[in-house]
């Protein structure tokens, strides 16, 4: 056989050989991270879940040995941000804050353009802040005994408001209300810091929201706090009782927040991102910060992160289809 035989075979041969350089190379955990990191916070800044973030990025950066970028990405009830990071490349250099608004979002929109538990990796968990019932401070209700007991003698007069349809906040006192047999009307706002407005000029008689930006409102008299949603009293509210020394047994919920990475990243690197991550919401300074603002620090395995995620899929999936919720 001649030489000339050989010469398509060889250019093939160049072709693929040439596109195969070409190729981006797969992620590998040896060398990560050598450039920049993306932490995509699904929210515009100054929320809770801006203020976690921002909290832990330097420090995180400097455990990676690489800047971490904070981008906010608003819009959607934090979907805008999650779909983004979900189709980003599976590489360890986009991460997403991630919250209980995506399992609750796999019930409440189920035609996302992307399924906020399947397509995210959790890395590991951050912290969690317990929810704080309120009401107006005009009301002469002081627990939840009285309440109940107001709501009945009142039936139809009494409404709350939470940060909007299908937040954690709003399921959690719809589960409150089922258990006690609380009769109030549901007063969607669009964020908390408007509701706790209303609620303190007495537009809505009872609210519910995170603890931290309560407070003020809480010390300045306007409104009261009757109960805590975690299963032990919040550390800045010690003498408001939870919602199960209240009557109902078990119960407990809150907000929280922590690091999740798109599908298919590499172990290695979900790995390398979690023991970063431990290591730094452990540093005493980060976690002073954190419970200065009444969030009590969680970060643990990434199977504990997942256990987390799936129990909310599971607490409020049912209710949200019980309540015939959607946003679709």
């Amino acid at each position: 056989m001649h030489l000339r035989d050989f010469r398509p075979w060889l250019a093939s041969a160049a072709i693929t050989l040439g596109l195969a350089a070409l190729a981006p190379a797969p992620a590998r955990a040896g060398n990560y991270p050598d450039r920049p990191i993306r932490l995509v916070v699904p929210f515009t800044a100054g929320g809770q879940f801006d203020y976690i973030a921002r909290l832990v990025a330097d420090p995180l950066g400097r455990e990676l040995g690489q800047n971490i970028i904070v981008e906010n990405v608003g819009g959607g009830g934090g979907s805008i941000g999650g779909a983004k990071v979900a189709n980003a490349p599976a590489d360890g250099y986009t991460l997403l804050e991630y919250g209980g608004n995506f399992p609750i979002a796999k019930h409440l929109t189920p035609n996302l353009s992307f399924d906020p538990i399947a397509d995210l990796v959790p890395v590991a968990g951050i912290s969690l802040s317990p929810h704080v019932i309120l009401v107006n401070s005009s009301l002469p209700i002081h627990n939840m005994a009285e309440l109940v007991a107001y709501s009945k003698a009142h039936p139809g007069k009494l409404s709350y408001g939470s940060p909007g349809v299908g937040s954690s906040m709003h399921l959690t006192f719809e589960a409150v209300k089922q258990h006690f047999g609380i009769d109030a009307l549901h007063v969607p706002y669009r964020g908390g810091s408007n509701m706790i407005n209303d609620l303190a000029g007495g537009q809505v008689g009872m609210g519910i929201i995170a603890v931290a930006p309560a407070m003020a409102f809480i010390e300045g008299g306007k409104v009261r706090a009757i109960a805590v949603t975690s299963a032990e009293r919040a550390s800045s509210l010690p003498q408001v009782p939870t919602v199960a020394e209240a009557g109902y047994p078990g119960f407990e919920s809150g907000s929280w927040g922590g690091i999740a990475v798109p599908k298919g990243t590499p172990p290695e690197i979900v790995e390398r991102l979690n023991q970063a991550l431990v290591k730094v919401v452990n540093q005493p300074d980060v976690k002073k910060a954190l419970q200065s603002q009444s969030f009590k620090p969680i970060a643990g395995t990434q199977a504990q992160f997942r256990q987390l995620i799936d129990e909310e899929s599971n607490r409020y999936g049912p209710l949200i289809k019980k309540l015939g919720l959607s946003t679709n």
